[in-house]
């Protein structure tokens, strides 16, 4: 990080920095400046990261009470800079507070983080259309067939860097291909909406009993919105920390979200398969081999982790379905 750099952009006096530990890919630092805090962000280079996006985005949301990150212009008026190797940066201001970590959210932060995602789904339909994340062309790509390909390649990586562990994970993955169910998504049928496109425990900023901010925005994109619904209670809930749903509970986030934002019955009948299928089809042990990241053992943990939850939805996804049916389709 270039302090020259940010005096002669953003006129700003940097009198302490520190990198981030936390996240995977990015590089942020936290800087100290005789103005007050800011956090420097260099997203990492992905067709899933939009940084460009990210600052009008946050604009636009904060106009709509929605707390989110409070972006920085430089002095020619863009959001958007670039340091002498050309890697593009942003400047945004630090937001105080606690994070929680993976599956350690209390009752609080489990309905308000829900209720939150209703009212972004509902604030986001008035703007402009993102890129496509889950959408016709992960269904072309991501299909199990290339999954165990992929599983079967990984395998010989995890064999040769002796890590037995992972073995017996990529095995039972390369079985679950081999029998996977033959789910078929019509995305016209499914809600899918502006969102996020990462929201979970980690990227949520708090305060007493409050959300300050949701930070991080460089993935959002179009996708189903009960993914992301699903996904953000399986990171947040300790009932869910060793993989397997806590139904009743996950009822009562749906609950919290459903006051702000609809959900069809379509939707409620897809959700379980779903977010099933996406992380099956998904090789993160291959991510974390490939990451050259000092933190890439973040990568690690989300594997294992949905290998767990996997094996919870073998065996429960059609009951799962079956429940929230029940519950809310009238």
């Amino acid at each position: 990080m270039n302090n020259e750099l940010l005096r002669a952009l953003y006129g700003l006096e940097v009198t302490a920095a520190q990198k981030s530990e936390v996240g995977a890919g990015s590089d942020t630092y936290f800087i100290t400046c005789r103005d007050g805090r800011y956090v420097v962000k260099f997203p990492c280079t992905s067709e899933m990261n939009h940084p460009d996006f990210e600052p009008s985005l946050c604009e636009f949301l904060l106009a709509k009470g929605i707390p989110a990150s409070e972006f920085l212009k430089n002095r020619n008026g863009q959001y958007l800079s670039a340091d002498e190797n050309g890697r593009k940066f942003h400047v945004q201001k630090f937001v105080e507070g606690k994070v929680y970590g993976l599956n350690t959210a209390p009752g609080w932060l489990l309905r308000e983080s829900a209720a939150l995602l209703g009212k972004i789904h509902s604030a986001l339909l008035d703007y402009p259309p993102l890129p496509e994340g889950i959408g016709a062309g992960f269904f072309q790509f991501m299909m199990p067939q290339a999954a165990l390909e992929s599983y079967q390649n990984t395998l010989a990586t995890a064999k040769e860097c002796g890590h037995a562990e992972i073995q017996e994970d990529l095995l039972y993955r390369i079985a679950l291909m081999e029998r996977f169910p033959g789910y078929q998504f019509d995305m016209n049928r499914l809600t899918r909406r502006n969102t996020h496109g990462d929201f979970f425990i980690s990227q949520l900023i708090c305060g007493d009993e409050k959300i300050n901010a949701v930070i991080d925005w460089t993935t959002a994109c179009v996708h189903p919105v009960v993914w992301e619904i699903i996904r953000s209670y399986v990171y947040a809930s300790p009932k869910c920390r060793d993989g397997e749903i806590d139904i009743p509970e996950l009822m009562e986030y749906l609950s919290c979200y459903l006051e702000y934002a609809p959900l069809t019955a379509a939707d409620l009948r897809a959700m379980p398969r779903l977010f099933y299928y996406q992380i099956a089809v998904c090789d993160y042990y291959q991510q974390y081999y490939q990451s050259k990241a000092d933190n890439r053992e973040i990568y690690l943990h989300q594997a294992v982790f949905s290998t767990k939850l996997l094996r919870w939805f073998e065996q429960n996804v059609e009951l799962l379905t079956e429940e929230l049916v029940s519950r809310f389709v009238k």
